[in-house]
């Protein structure tokens, strides 16, 4: 019988153990918890504790989040469910393996996205601005990006604003409109991967190959914000 992490006040129970306890029991929670043909691959227990039944229902619903956060990460990594999952571990000797993983996999996404979308430095726009290096290299861009008319990815200790949000040096119109409409919780490397993905509401293309459309692109980050559109 191993004690688990005190942060969950549980113990996993032993095969032997398991075997001991009622056979009317070990066939309810098998049939509670898996489906006929997976029943037979039940092999590690964990017996929990709870002070009322409120917290019994807490305990009981992070668990069924944590399996189902754990099922979908191969099929659909996103910064979301990473965030959701690594909040619901506990710490262990697996908690830096999976941290080292998520790692790599965001750092090959990020790789990936900067070979296939152009960007250009703050002061590249100036450069396109102003034709020359002058004060403040990093204007009109950073001001841009306050006022929320493009948006900028974080690479070391600079921002690298991509390409298509431009047109003849100036943030396109179209950008600060999609920002407006985007939920205010997505994080700079979010909307960049939105722009980049394809989308269902556009037939399948990138809302970046989409911005010359401009109610149609608009229309698919209205259902962003609110799935229930429409």
């Amino acid at each position: 019988m191993t004690e688990l992490s005190q942060a969950f006040p549980a113990i996993e129970l032993t095969p032997n153990e398991i075997g001991r306890f009622p056979a009317r029991l070990r066939e309810k929670i098998e049939v509670r918890n898996e489906p006929p043909d997976k029943q037979h691959r039940l092999q590690r227990w964990t017996l929990s504790s709870a002070a009322s039944r409120q917290e019994t229902e807490v305990m009981c619903a992070t668990a069924t989040m944590a399996r189902r956060i754990a099922g979908r990460r191969r099929k659909k990594l996103t910064e979301r469910n990473i965030e959701a999952l690594v909040d619901l571990y506990l710490d262990g000797e697996d908690h830096a393996a999976v941290d080292r993983e998520l790692e790599q996999e965001n750092a090959e996404l990020h790789a990936r996205y900067f070979r296939e979308v152009p960007t250009y430095t703050a002061a590249d726009i100036h450069e396109l601005m102003h034709g020359s290096q002058l004060r403040n290299p990093s204007e009109p861009a950073s001001r841009w990006k306050r006022e929320k008319r493009v948006f900028a990815l974080q690479v070391d200790r600079h921002q690298r604003f991509p390409r298509f949000q431009f047109a003849d040096g100036r943030p396109r119109p179209i950008i600060k409109e999609v920002m407006k409409r985007l939920p205010a919780d997505m994080s700079p490397w979010q909307t960049a991967c939105w722009f980049w993905s394809g989308n269902g509401w556009l037939h399948g293309k990138s809302t970046e190959e989409a911005l010359n459309d401009k109610e149609v692109v608009l229309n698919a980050a209205d259902r962003l914000r609110n799935p229930a559109i429409g």
